[in-house]
C-alpha cells in the first residue's frame, strides 16, 4: 500500500480512497494518459530495490500490466545490491522477473581504478597532488572490496583520520581508524 501510496504521490495524483484497486487503477490511468495523451515516455526507475519487501515485488508486475501485457506502457529499472538477483528468484516475483528483458551488474573496481577514482575525487575537491599513499590505497581498495560507494566512505573517514593527527599523507593506519568508525 505505501508503495502505491508513494507512486500516487509521484505522480501527483490526490487520492480519496485507501483501496488498492482505486489506487491501481488512477496510476494506471494516469500513465496511460500520460503516454497516449501528452506523447511522454515513462520509466518508473527503482533505486534502492533490494531493500523492497518480497510484498512490494509481486506488486510491481501488476503495475507494469497494460491491456494483458500488450502494452509496454511502463518500463522499470530496478537498481540495488546483489540481493536484488535473490530477491527476484522467490516464487513470488516470478511474475516480475519473467518480465526482465536485460540485467546489469556492476563489478568491482581493480587497484588501479581505484586510485584514478580517488584521485578523480581529490581534483574536483581542488586538490592537485595525491594524498594516499599506496598502503592506504591498498586499505580502501580491500575494505571497500573495490565497491565506490564503501571506499568514498572509507577515503573519507581516513582523511579525517589523518588530518587529526597532523599528517599530509594518509596511511593504512588512518584507512583502519576509519573502518572501525564507518562499518
Amino acid at each position: 500500500m505505501e508503495f502505491y501510496r508513494q507512486l500516487l504521490s509521484e505522480l501527483s495524483i490526490h487520492r480519496r480512497s485507501n483501496s488498492k484497486t482505486t489506487m491501481l487503477g488512477l496510476i494506471k490511468k494516469e500513465i496511460t494518459d500520460l503516454v497516449l495523451e501528452k506523447k511522454l515516455k515513462v520509466v518508473l526507475i527503482v533505486d534502492e530495490a533490494s531493500l523492497m519487501r518480497l510484498e512490494v515485488f509481486a506488486e510491481l508486475h501488476t503495475i507494469c500490466q497494460f491491456e494483458k501485457d500488450s502494452k509496454p506502457y511502463l518500463p522499470m529499472i530496478l537498481a540495488g545490491q546483489n540481493n536484488l538477483i535473490d530477491k527476484l528468484s522467490y516464487r513470488s516475483s516470478q511474475p516480475l522477473a519473467s518480465r526482465i528483458v536485460a540485467r546489469s551488474h556492476l563489478q568491482a573496481t581493480s587497484l588501479d581504478g581505484m586510485k584514478i577514482y580517488l584521485e578523480h575525487h581529490l581534483a574536483i575537491a581542488g586538490i592537485e597532488h595525491n594524498l594516499f599513499d599506496q598502503t592506504a590505497l591498498t586499505a580502501i581498495h580491500q575494505g571497500s572490496g573495490g565497491l565506490f560507494r564503501k571506499a568514498n566512505h572509507l577515503a573519507r573517514g581516513s582523511l579525517i583520520a589523518a588530518a587529526a593527527k597532523q599528517k599530509s599523507m594518509v596511511a593504512a593506519e588512518h584507512v583502519q581508524l576509519a573502518a572501525t568508525e564507518v562499518f
